[in-house]
Parts: C-alpha cells; structure tokens; sequence
C-alpha cells in the first residue's frame, strides 16, 4: 500500500526540479502542526481532519469555514469526510498522497509541466450531496487520468505533463472562494493554471465559482454538474463531459415512449433553492415529458442535501397523492438521498399492488442489489438515466455497448489504484469515470493547444480557445464515450451515452441514448 500523505496541518515540503505548488513556511507552529497531524491519524475515525479546527489549518494555504479546511492542496494535506470508518479515511489518504507522489515527480524531471485544478466536494459529510465513497472515486478517477497523460500516450502526446491540484470547496461547494482565490493566482506561475476540472454539482454556488474563474479567463471542465445552461451559454469557457438535465430526460423520453405499459406521470420535486440540479431537472421533466404529466399536479417536497439545517424529506401526503392521481410512473426531480426515502415511502403506498415507475436522473446507479426483492415485492421499478452502466465492468469480457474508451480507462484505474480490492465496484457510482473525463478533456485542450505553437507559453487564454476544437478528429475517446465539443451544444457533450438502468433489471436491455452531436 502507498505511504499515506504527510499530516494534516503541514504544508508540502519543497520541491526540487523546477517550481510546483508551495505554501509559505510558518516556522513557530511546526512542532504544534506536526503533533496535532500525528495525534489525527491516530484517532482518524473519532477526530477526522477533514473536518478540524482552526490550528490544524496552520501552516498550510488552507482556510477554516465552519469546521472544513478549504483552498488549494497538492496532496500534502489530506482532505477527508466527516463521517467515517478508518478504512474509508485510510483510502482518502492514499489517493491524495498518490497525487502528491505524481505531482513531485513532475516537478523533479520535467520543466515543461502546467496545473490544472480540481475543484470540487472533497470534505463531505452524511447529509451532504455527496457520498463520501463518490468522493473518493472522483479523487481516484481524476488522479487515472493524470498518470494516464503523463506517462503513456494513451491521452495523447506526454507533454506538457499535467500537475493536478485538489481544490475543496466545501462539502456543499458553498465555501468556494478561497480556493477559487488561490487558483486564479496560479495562472501566473512559472509552471502556470491552466485549467480547472470537476465543478461536482449543481447549485448557485458552483455557478457563481465558475463564472469567477471565467472572469479571470480560466477553462472550466465540469465533471458532474448537469444543471441546464450550466454551460458556456452562460459561463464562457464552462464546458462538462456529463449530459445536461435535457439530455438525461430525453433518453428517459425515448424510453416510455417505447414502453405501451407507461402513459400517465405524476410530478415529484424538490422546492428547496438553490439547486440548480432540481430546477432545471424539474423544466426538463415538464417539457420533454408533458402528455404523460397532463393534468396531474405536482408534489413539492423540501429536500434535505443542499442546505445546512434541512429539516427531514416528508412523502406520505405526496405518495397518497400519486396513488389518487392512479398514474403508472413518478418523475421524480431531488437528489439521490431524497430518493430513498421516498421510495422508502412508496413501499407502504394505499395503491402498493399497482405496479409504478420511478423515473430519475444520475451520473451513477443509486440503488443496491439488497434492495431488489423489496422493489419487486412492492411492484416499484427505478427507472434511471445515468452517465454510466455498471455492465461496462463486466467481467466477463469487453460490454458490446460499452464506449470505446472504457476498457483501456478500466484497466489503468486497476493498475494504478492497486489498493482497490474490486475496481468494477468503485466504478459503478460514475464519479470515478466522470472526473477522469473532466481531467482527460482538459487534458486534450491543452495538448491540441501546444501542437499549434510549441514554443509558445502554454496559458489559460490558449487552452480556452482549444475547448471547441475538441470534435471530428479530436474529439475526446474518454471512459464515457467519445465526446465532442461544438459551438452548437454550447459546452455540452455531443456522442455522450445516456444509459437508461432499470432496478430490478427487466427481461431486455433498454435502448442506448446518446446524444447528438450538433
């Protein structure tokens, strides 16, 4: 197993062969950082340093908001969930010391090396929009593709090498600004910011840290947030590798309308603001889907992941009100936690022997295998739009409809997460896909951008401009399809695949959605 990163409350140590990321020394707590770090990987399940108090933040470029540590890290600090057991904690510690280890090899052999930024949930708790195992996969994901691009030629040409920076912005993306801060004042590093990957959900916050870089000229490559005109329509350089809500309620479109036993809907949605994600997933299932709603009224409900203090998600008015709506399907727009329990809901419905359809939205699978029997036994099936199928991982051989480049992505994510006992489990989430795509789209951007002009400093401004050169013959063979990039689509994806998963799986596979290219 890798060594763990160096503890938390230090910053990275000096770097030889040329300049990287290094926190300013603060000689006279040293010794204090250096106990407090040891004392917290002692006690990593009962006091988790991804959530501390203002000393441990000490002699780092990091910042205490509300118990997180937030800013910019090269992996010398690890940042870690709130909640969670010493396994789980260990392995965030690895990754990240994982990066750091690649970060410093760039800096000691190469001088032809830029940054690119990871922005995203990297401190998540348990009521969070992010589950601490997501989180990880996009760490993991992210750092594939960074080893992927500098040490084969599997994402092009090895030059110029890539060091990957982990920028936490929260674990609701709502404390954003001191790493956004700290990443606009890299791009004038020798080694220069180039490029920010991951902007994990969809929210007012994440948008407001995009446009922040854009106004500083900095290329943003969403992983995750699939929010509607979260795109260069409304943030200039803002592109993402995950289909729009339009794009995810389309595929779900084409999948009823091949179904003759779905033909009445019922609206199920979150009110809580701001959440992009659900307002724009809430339009989606209004416009693409309007003869099956006819006139059934909607169900609001308060969701519980995007707000600090969200009281609990209650259902039972709302399921009533589907069973007297007697419609066959719930098109329902929350997030993933909100979900179970309303399906938790459904289960003790007034209509439970009538079979129902719950239609939704995800970059991954969200419901487990132990729950099959009780979903069949309560004639409920989760019918999900999603950014990757977990028969990709098949083992038994390459998946027929499977993207191109997904099985050469598996087997680097094996190779390099060495300490991942199942790797097509961690996969099956998307996260981990997801951010090895926003890395490996930046990625392309800057080298189709130094092919041009070698000899010329890479910058922000060039790898910008690269973004919508991203098609016909560089269109991007990543992990979830092969991606292009147009000024049509405004930054949203075209060739992506949009599987449609149904829980419990029904006798034939549904058709494969993508979307198009134009």
């Amino acid at each position: 197993m890798p060594r763990s990163a160096t503890a938390p409350g230090r910053g990275g140590p000096a770097q030889s062969g040329g300049p990287s990321f290094r926190p300013p020394p603060r000689r006279g707590l040293w010794l204090l950082s250096l106990l407090v770090g040891a004392a917290a990987v002692a006690l990593a399940v009962t006091l988790v340093p991804g959530w501390v108090s203002d000393k441990e933040c000490d002699g780092t470029r990091l910042t205490e908001r509300g118990g997180e540590c937030v800013g910019v890290s090269d992996g010398s600090f690890a940042f870690l969930p709130a909640e969670a057991d010493s396994a789980l904690v260990q392995r965030f510690r690895d990754i990240q010391a994982l990066i750091k280890a690649e970060n410093d090899r760039v800096a000691a052999e190469r001088d032809d090396y830029v940054k690119v930024g990871l922005l995203s949930t990297l401190t998540p708790d348990e009521r969070g929009p992010h589950s601490a195992d997501r989180v990880l996969h996009a760490l993991e994901g992210a750092h594939t593709a960074q080893v992927r691009a500098n040490q084969s030629r599997e994402l092009g040409d090895p030059a110029p090498q890539i060091q990957l920076l982990l920028a936490n912005a929260g674990s609701r993306h709502d404390k954003w600004e001191p790493a956004v801060t700290e990443l606009i004042a890299m791009r004038d590093d020798e080694a220069p910011l180039v490029a920010v990957a991951g902007l994990s959900i969809s929210t007012e916050h994440s948008a407001n840290a995009a446009g922040r870089l854009a106004e500083h000229g900095i290329p943003i490559v969403a992983a995750s947030a699939s929010a509607d005109q979260l795109n260069s329509a409304t943030v200039p350089g803002l592109i993402r590798v995950t289909a729009s809500n339009t794009d995810f309620v389309s595929a779900l479109r084409e999948y009823v309308r091949a179904r003759e036993d779905l033909d009445a809907a019922v609206l199920v949605h979150d009110t809580r603001a701001p959440d992009l994600h659900v307002t724009t997933l809430t339009e989606a299932f209004r416009t693409e889907l309007a003869a099956e709603l006819g006139d059934n009224p909607d169900q609001p409900f308060q969701g519980t992941t995007t707000g600090e203090s969200a009281p609990p998600a209650l259902f039972r008015a709302a399921v009533q009100n589907v069973c007297a709506t007697e419609a066959d399907m719930v098109l329902f727009a929350g997030r993933a936690a909100d979900l179970d329990a309303f399906v938790d809901s459904l289960h003790s419905r007034p209509c439970r022997g009538r079979p129902i359809a719950v239609l939704f939205a995800e970059t991954g699978p969200v419901i487990d295998e132990s729950e099959y029997e009780r979903l069949v036994e309560s004639h409920i099936t989760i019918v999900q739009s999603s950014a990757m199928d977990p028969v990709w991982t098949g083992t038994e051989g390459a998946d027929p409809l499977a993207p191109p480049g997904f099985p050469a992505f598996q087997a680097a994510y094996a190779a390099q997460i060495a300490y991942q006992d199942d790797p097509a489990t961690a996969l099956r989430d998307g996260y981990a896909v997801a951010n090895h795509d926003a890395v490996a789209v930046a990625v392309q951007a800057i080298r189709v951008s130094h092919a041009e002009a070698p000899e010329t400093p890479m910058t922000a401004e060039r790898v910008t401009d690269a973004l919508f050169l991203l098609h016909l013959d560089n269109a991007v063979e990543a992990a979830g399809g092969t991606l292009s990039f147009t000024t049509d689509r405004e930054g949203d994806p075209g060739g992506k695949p949009v599987p449609v998963i149904e829980t419990p799986p029904g006798p034939d596979r549904p058709e494969l959605y993508t979307t198009p290219l134009s």
